[in-house]
Parts: structure tokens; C-alpha cells; sequence
């Protein structure tokens, strides 16, 4: 039997489980998106511009085939799995790219613990990646840097203690002063970035440490904003110092708070925003200087003079001012260079350009290019490539090869005429004559990257540039909005990879912002019917509106509806939105509200409900979720007990962190807590003896007890609690698993002792269900 199906808790034979299976495949028919429509007026065209629509109840029942009774009936099973949890919270806790009001629709921290997947017994390590710096930008870096309160700090400890974490907020120049602290003590030529997909960068690293940190080289990590503790960074330091490597640390302020990780961090400030003007205004005329310049007055008298200037125009000190990073301060006096002898005049266009700069970018990306150019055989190649790099910085460049092809080849032919067709000449596909240099990022070399595997990624010299080309794709261009629309959709129905659905999520929650009710209805509607890629989808997207204050009363508007609505598929979408910041916002709203839900026969085979009742616990809620999940293992409702042992058994991976890696988080909380371990014996024994569960129950049992070798506390726990929970025909069957799991594992003695706790007559009585 397939470990994801489910079936009722009570032990049951392989004739009824087979029947019950049996009736899994034809309960609720799921809608798919694999055939979509034609282009505009084609046949079946709903009136939305030829946008690809779920099937409506019971079209699918018009399939007679066997292979789409047997996708039906795959569909159905998977959606019950949990096997896309992992999947779905590395994306969701990892962070995204976009600006921080947008950031992401799951927090990433937590106040009582951070959690990372307990991966005892698998091979899940997470891939590491080294990245060269080039020394030429270092030695740039170094010419312009502004020194920041407590610089001299930060050098004494990363001298000291071979590590340092700068505390700071985004935009602060904490990747300059990175740098310079690492040039300082290792050359310029001996930096790296180290870069990882995984959720847990500082525990990963710790682990991985003898491979990644290499004698005399600098590091620099940049947690985002994932947490770190305390031991995490000692461990490091330790590490680091034994192998005779430096790395500095950046994350954000709250997560990563100097006040609880002494002596090793401290806290980063901007610097002034008129000395980093001043540094890179003089850098870029000293470039200016050096070139051949046929202007009279070009001498360094007229310079100085144009500098002080500028520092004491009042509308160039509202733009540094109101600057949103250093980044920005730094691009504007590129262009206020570029003004050396254009007057008043010059600088008034300027100051102008640089109000409207994102936008113009933007409409230059989504912009023909003019017959004859060298970039017009290449259209709508080239169009679609750009877009993509915009929407998915951040993102390997895999995904944006992938996004634009799939926007390109496939979706773009459906609404326009292409006479004669345009042929796809991959050598002019060179990255840097697609990209124009106002888009890129600086900083990093994928020429120099280590390994073949080393992701080079899309990275906007403005992260915002995201939020202007969909903006101006949506409200300037009319005709992109259906091809938008379906290139959106498609992106999820096609792609296996998670991030690729988050971001397709997090772009139509953006449109949301600008055009609720036309993106809701021709959009997110159709995608909270669809199959369970897409249900995530339109929860996500949601969450994203939410980040808006003016959108998010509407937005819980919208969840209510759903989950009051008749049709299981929307109530399954709203119960996938309560796990996201919708939920989080208010814990204990979205525990009733997922209570109610979770007492429906219509989601009982489905894993929303667990799925955001394990992120809700994983984001900020440890305690109300598992006061949640006492009360539902108790119920009297059976769908809710289910749904309860899906979280137990989704949480059951996860450990308390990098300082007790093999420990469970539940098993740490009922080590803490009677009322705890009593829940957690009758979550346990129901797990156990479900056969829709008890395959994924024993095998985590197994991992339990390898992590209570590792962990002697937790090893003593077990001990008592195993025999405990296993009590009446669950003592033969664990004295069956110990006996096999023994000639597997015979250097585990925590399996032994149990075994022999047992073998002693501790479970005496034990058929007396407690």
C-alpha cells in the first residue's frame, strides 16, 4: 500500500482498504489546466482573452479514458500526501528577493524556537555553494567604502574570533563593509560568497564546514533573514578559527539580534548618505576626468566645485535623503556625474530621470525593438527573456531560461501573428547583449564560480525594477494581460519546482495590488478551483495582497467567503491560506477557523488543513498549535483526529535546531510538559495503528530513536515513552520493528534499551488503552 494514501484510523483488511481506495479516485472531481485554450475566439474560449479555465463540475466525469481515470485518481491520492511539505516551507521560510512589505506569505522566525527538518537517517544535506568575488570589484569597494559606527569593532572581533556578524537593516551597506572587513585580513583575491537554497544557511554551514571553509580565504554568508543562535555562531567561530578562515556574517536586525549573540555580532548602521555620495560621485568624475574630455573647463577646480554643488542642491538632498539603500545613493551619482557640464539645466533633467528611471526601464524591456536593430531577429525572444530576468531575480538562471521559453514559445504564439516565423539563434543568446547594463546587478562572477553545479542567478541592479514591469506590463500594455494571465497559470500546471509556483504566486498577488477585481476574477478564482498546485497558488497570492494595508480587509473578506462556499475546492483554498501571513496575523482566528474547516467530510482526504496548521507552528505559533492539536486527537469529530496526525506526523521531522539537531521539536515539548507528553502518547498510538498512516509513523518512530543515540536526554525519554505509547496489540508489532530495526542499526543503543525496557515487563498491563 502506497504510504500517501488515507483511509479511516480503525484497523481495517486489504479488501476494505482496497474498496476504500476505490472510492478516494471518484470522490470530488479535480479540475486540471492541461488543455488549454487556443488563443482569443478559439473554440471553447470562456471570454477572458483565451486564458486556460478549470474544467467545471463533472467535466471531467466526461473523460472516459483510462489514463485520465488513472490521473484523476493519482491526483486524488497525492493531494492527501505530505510529501510536498518540505518542498513548500524551504521556499516559503527561505525568503524571497522581493522588497520588504512583499517579503514573503510565511514568517521565518519564530520567538520560542527555530526549527529545521530533522533529516536523521536520510541524505538531505544541503547543497553549499562557493562563488569567487572578483578582486577588481573588491578593490572598488574598498576605494569608495564609507567607514560605519564600530567598523574598527567589527575587524577586532573578526580577528579575533575568525567570525562576525553584521546585524543591520536591508540596504544598510553591510555587503560593503563585508567586504572590506574580509580584504582586511585575507587580500582582495581570496573572497568568496557562499550560497545555499537551504531554509538553515548558518546550520548547514556549521555542518559542512571542514569541505566549504578553506585556510586563508574570506567568507561572506548573508542569512537574509533566517535566524541564527548563539551556538550556531561559537560553533562556527570555532571552526573557522581552526581552519584558519574568516567569515562574516550578515543578516537582518530581529533575527539576528547583536544583543543576544555576543561577543560575536554587532549591530550595522548606514553610513552617511552624503559622504557615500560625495566617495562615488568624485569615483565616477575621476572617470570622467580620465577620458578624453574636449571641454574648456574640465580641471579639478571646476570638479570640487561641481561636487559642493551638488551636495548643497536641495533637490539632490531629498533624493539622498528619502534613498531607500545605499545602492541607490550609489546609481544616483553615476547619473549626477554624467551632468558635469550640463548646468542647472542638466541636473533638473537628471533629477527627473531618476524619479521615473524604473519605470522608463521598465517600458524599455517591454518596448519593440526597432526594425533593423541588432536585437530585432531575436523579438519576442529577447522581450520574453527580459521579462522573465525581471520577474524571476533572484531565481537561478535556469528558471528564467525556462520561464521565458515557456513565455516565448509557447504562450505569445497564441495571441499574436507571426509572419514569417522567427527562428531562435542560440548564439546570439548572449547574456550580456540581452541584458542592458541598467538591469544587472553587480558584484559576482558566474565565470568564476566553483563547481559545475553552482546556480548562476538573475540579479537586478534594482530589485524594485520587479515591481515596475509589472506594473507597467499591466497598466500599459492591454494586450499583455491575457498572455500574462496564462503564462502565470501555465508556469504552475508545468513546473515541478516549488519556487517557480511561489513566484508565479507572489507576481499575480502583486497584480492583485493594482487590479483586484479584474485579477481575482480572471485569475486567482480559477486557480482556487484548480487542482492543489494551484489552490497553493491563489492562497499565496492572497497573502501577498494582504501585505497591503488597504487590500487586507478585503482579502480576509475573500478567505471568509471561500471557506463558507459549497464547493470543497475553495474551502480547501482557504484553509491553505490560513497557514500564510493571513493566518499568521492572527493565530488563534485562524485555529478556529481551520477547526471548523477540518470537521468538513469534504477535506478529509486532503492535506491543506495539516499543511498550514504545521506552518502556523512552524512560523510563530509552537504553543497555540499544540494546544490545537490536543484538543483535536480528543475530538469527537474523526476527520479532525486525522487531520491532527497529518501535523503531528509533518512536524515529527522537524528538530528543535542546529544545537540539538537530532531531538524533535514535539518530543522537546513533551519532555518539557506532562499535559504535552500525554497528547502527544494519544497522537503517537492513533498514528501508529492508522492505515492510511502507520507506514510514515513507524519509519519516524525509527529516526526517533537514532536521534535519541545522538541526544542520551532525549535517548531516556524514548525510552519511557515508546513502551508507553505502544501499549495492547501496538507491543507485538513494536517488539517485531525493534527486533528488525536491531539487526539494521546494531550500534543504536536506544533501540536496545527500549527493546529491553520491554523485554523487563514495563508494558504489564498494557492492554488497557490509556
Amino acid at each position: 500500500m502506497s504510504s500517501t494514501e488515507d483511509t479511516s484510523d480503525s484497523p481495517q483488511g486489504p479488501a476494505e482498504l482496497e474498496a476504500d481506495t476505490a472510492a478516494e479516485a471518484h470522490g470530488p472531481d479535480e479540475p486540471v489546466f492541461d488543455r488549454p485554450a487556443a488563443g482569443p475566439g478559439a473554440d471553447g474560449d470562456n471570454g477572458s482573452g483565451g486564458r486556460p479555465r478549470p474544467a467545471g463540475p463533472g467535466e471531467s466525469e466526461k473523460e472516459d479514458s483510462k489514463d485520465e481515470k488513472k490521473k484523476e485518481k493519482s491526483a486524488t491520492r497525492r493531494d492527501g500526501s505530505d510529501e510536498d511539505f518540505d518542498g513548500l516551507a524551504s521556499v516559503l521560510r527561505g525568503g524571497t528577493t522581493l522588497d520588504r512589505p512583499r517579503r514573503n506569505a510565511v514568517s521565518a522566525s519564530g520567538n520560542s524556537y527555530y526549527f529545521e527538518q530533522f533529516t536523521l537517517g536520510a541524505d538531505s544535506r544541503a547543497e553549499i555553494h562557493a562563488v569567487d568575488f572578483d578582486p577588481r570589484d573588491v578593490a572598488q569597494y574598498r576605494e569608495v567604502h564609507q567607514t560605519v559606527d564600530q567598523q574598527s569593532q567589527m575587524a577586532a572581533r573578526l580577528r579575533e574570533h575568525h567570525v562576525v556578524a553584521l546585524s543591520g537593516e536591508p540596504g544598510s551597506g553591510r555587503q560593503s563593509t563585508a567586504l572590506v572587513l574580509l580584504a582586511g585580513v585575507c587580500g582582495n583575491d581570496r573572497i568568496k560568497i557562499l550560497h545555499t537554497e537551504a531554509p538553515s544557511f548558518a546550520q548547514a554551514l556549521v555542518a559542512q564546514a571542514e569541505k566549504l571553509l578553506t585556510s586563508g580565504d574570506g567568507f561572506l554568508v548573508d542569512l537574509g533573514d533566517q535566524p541564527v543562535k548563539l551556538s550556531t555562531v561559537a560553533a562556527l567561530s570555532g571552526l573557522a578559527h581552526s581552519r584558519n578562515a574568516y567569515v562574516v556574517v550578515i543578516g537582518e536586525r530581529g533575527p539576528v539580534d547583536p544583543d543576544q549573540l555576543q561577543p560575536y555580532a554587532v549591530a550595522h548602521r548606514r553610513p552617511d548618505p552624503n559622504a557615500v555620495l560625495r566617495a562615488h560621485l568624485r569615483a565616477a568624475l575621476a572617470l570622467h576626468s580620465s577620458s578624453a574630455c574636449t571641454e574648456d573647463e574640465c580641471g579639478d577646480g571646476h570638479v570640487s566645485a561641481f561636487v559642493t554643488g551638488m551636495l548643497a542642491d536641495q533637490q539632490v538632498q531629498r533624493i539622498v535623503g528619502g534613498a531607500p539603500s545605499v545602492r541607490a545613493v550609489v546609481d544616483f551619482a553615476v547619473l549626477l556625474a554624467e551632468q558635469l557640464h550640463a548646468g542647472q539645466t542638466g541636473l533638473d533633467e537628471a533629477v527627473g530621470r531618476w524619479r521615473n528611471r524604473l519605470r522608463r526601464l521598465a517600458k524599455h524591456i517591454l518596448q519593440k525593438p526597432p526594425e533593423g536593430s541588432q536585437h530585432s531577429t531575436l523579438d519576442p525572444h529577447r522581450q520574453a527573456f527580459l521579462i522573465a530576468y525581471a520577474l524571476f531575480n533572484g531565481h537561478p538562471l535556469a528558471d528564467v531560461f525556462w520561464a521565458a521559453d515557456m513565455l516565448s514559445a509557447t504562450v505569445l504564439p497564441l495571441f499574436e501573428t507571426r509572419e514569417p516565423p522567427i527562428g531562435v539563434h542560440l548564439f546570439d543568446r548572449d547574456l550580456d547583449q540581452l541584458i542592458p547594463p541598467a538591469m544587472r546587478g553587480a558584484g559576482l562572477s558566474g565565470a568564476s564560480a566553483q563547481g559545475e553545479d553552482n546556480p548562476r542567478r538573475a540579479l537586478l541592479g534594482d530589485e524594485k525594477l520587479m515591481l515596475a514591469v509589472i506594473e507597467v506590463a499591466w497598466h500599459d500594455y492591454d494586450s499583455l494581460r491575457p498572455p500574462l494571465r496564462m503564462w502565470l497559470t501555465r508556469m504552475v500546471g508545468t513546473s515541478p519546482l516549488e519556487r517557480i509556483h511561489v513566484r508565479a504566486a507572489q507576481i499575480a498577488g502583486i497584480l492583485l495590488g493594482h487590479d483586484f477585481d479584474s485579477v481575482y476574477r480572471d485569475l486567482v478564482s480559477d486557480w482556487a478551483r484548480g487542482t492543489a498546485p494551484y489552490r497553493q497558488c491563489a492562497a499565496l497570492a492572497l497573502a501577498m495582497a494582504a501585505g497591503d494595508p488597504q487590500l487586507a480587509p478585503r482579502v480576509r473578506r475573500q478567505v471568509r467567503s471561500w471557506a463558507g462556499s459549497p464547493d470543497w475546492r475553495l474551502q480547501d483554498s482557504a484553509a491553505r491560506t490560513f497557514g500564510t501571513s493571513v493566518g499568521i496575523e492572527d493565530v488563534n482566528d485562524a485555529l478556529r477557523s481551520l477547526r471548523e474547516l477540518g470537521t468538513r467530510p469534504e477535506l478529509a482526504l486532503r492535506n491543506s488543513v495539516a499543511f498550514s496548521m504545521a506552518l502556523l507552528f512552524l512560523a510563530d505559533g509552537t504553543e497555540p498549535v499544540a494546544d490545537a492539536l490536543e484538543r483535536w486527537i480528543t475530538a469527537d469529530n474523526e476527520y479532525l483526529a486525522r487531520h491532527a496526525i497529518r501535523t503531528m506526523l509533518i512536524l515529527g521531522r522537524y528538530s528543535v535546531g542546529a544545537d540539538r539537531r537530532d531531538r524533535p521539536v514535539l518530543a522537546h515539548l513533551a519532555m518539557q510538559d506532562s499535559a504535552r507528553e500525554k497528547a502527544l502518547v494519544l497522537l503517537w498510538r492513533r498514528a501508529l495503528l492508522s492505515q492510511g498512516h502507520s507506514a510514515r509513523a513507524w519509519d519516524l518512530l525509527r529516526r526517533w530513536l537514532l536521534g535519541g543515540d545522538a541526544d542520551p536526554e532525549l535517548g531516556g525519554f524514548l525510552e519511557a515513552f515508546v513502551p508507553h505509547v505502544c501499549t495492547g496489540q501496538l507491543s507485538r508489532r513494536l517488539m517485531f520493528n525493534l527486533d528488525m530495526w536491531i539487526k539494521r542499526y546494531p550500534e543504536s543503543g536506544c533501540i536496545r534499551r527500549v527493546r529491553k525496557h520491554l523485554d523487563g515487563g514495563s508494558t504489564q498491563g498494557g492492554d488497557q488503552e490509556s
